[in-house]
C-alpha cells in the first residue's frame, strides 16, 4: 500500500507540473499573441495620423498656392488647384475651405446657383466629424447673402433664423440679425424688422458699430424716410 501509495503522489507530481507547463506556454503563447496584436493596432493608428498628417500639410500647401493665384488675378488657374485639392484630398480642412472659396470667386461671378451647391454639400455633410466646426457658420452666412443677392428674400429670412437659433454667440450673429430685419423691411415686414433692431439692442448693447447703425435703422423705419434700396417706409401713427 505504501508502495503503490508512492507511485500514486508521483504520477499527481509528474501530472500537475506537466499541466503547469503546458498551462504557462498557453499563457505565455497567448500573451505574446495579444501584444503582437496591439502592435499592430498602435502600428496602424500611427501610420493613419502620419498619412493623415501629411495629407493636410499637402493640403494646405496647394490651398496656399492657389490662393496667391487668385489674389494675382488668375482666378482659372487657383481654381484648378482647388478642384484638385477637393477630389484628392476630400476629407481635409483645406478641401472645406478651398470650396468656401470657390463658392466665393462663383458669387462674384453671379452664378448663385451653383454657388448654393457646393455651400449645401457641406452642410449636408455637417454631421461628418472631418467636417470643421468652424466652417459650418461661415457656410450658413453665405447661403443667406446669395440668397440675398438673388432678391430671394423669404428664403434669405429662413436661413437667418436657423442662422441665429444654431449660433446665437458667433461673431457673425449682429450682422446676420441686422439682414434679417432689412430682409422683413424689403418685403414689408416693418414690424418684425422694428422688432429685431429693438431686440438688438438689448443683445448688443455696448458692441461697437452694431448700436450705432441699429439706431440709424429704427430711426429710418420710425420716422418714415428713405430706407433700402427702392423701399420707402411711411410713417405709422
Amino acid at each position: 500500500m505504501k508502495i503503490y501509495s508512492k507511485i500514486r503522489d508521483k504520477f499527481k507530481m509528474i501530472m500537475l507540473c506537466f499541466s503547469s507547463n503546458v498551462f504557462c506556454n498557453i499563457r505565455r503563447k497567448a500573451f505574446t499573441f495579444a501584444v503582437v496584436i496591439l502592435l499592430f493596432i498602435f502600428v496602424g493608428i500611427f501610420l493613419k495620423f502620419s498619412l493623415m498628417r501629411k495629407a493636410n500639410y499637402i493640403a494646405s500647401a496647394k490651398l496656399s498656392s492657389a490662393l496667391t493665384h487668385i489674389l494675382h488675378g488668375d482666378h482659372e488657374r487657383g481654381l484648378d488647384i482647388i478642384d484638385k485639392i477637393i477630389l484628392q484630398f476630400s476629407n481635409t480642412p483645406s478641401a472645406y475651405y478651398g470650396k468656401l472659396v470657390k463658392s466665393d470667386i462663383l458669387v462674384d461671378k453671379c452664378m448663385y446657383n451653383e454657388a448654393l451647391k457646393i455651400l449645401n454639400e457641406i452642410l449636408n455633410n455637417s454631421n461628418n466629424k472631418k467636417v470643421p466646426d468652424m466652417i459650418k457658420p461661415l457656410v450658413s452666412s453665405r447661403i443667406i447673402h446669395i440668397y440675398d443677392y438673388k432678391k430671394d428674400y423669404f428664403s434669405a429670412i429662413v436661413a437667418a433664423k436657423e442662422f441665429i437659433n444654431k449660433y446665437p454667440n458667433h461673431f457673425l450673429s449682429g450682422d446676420i440679425c441686422l439682414n434679417l430685419a432689412e430682409h422683413y423691411v424689403q418685403i414689408g415686414f416693418k414690424n418684425e424688422a422694428i422688432n429685431i433692431l429693438n431686440n438688438m439692442l438689448i443683445k448688443f448693447p455696448k458692441v461697437h458699430g452694431i448700436t450705432e447703425i441699429v439706431r440709424s435703422r429704427l430711426n429710418y423705419l420710425t420716422r418714415g424716410e428713405f430706407y433700402g434700396k427702392d423701399l420707402i417706409i411711411k410713417q405709422t401713427h
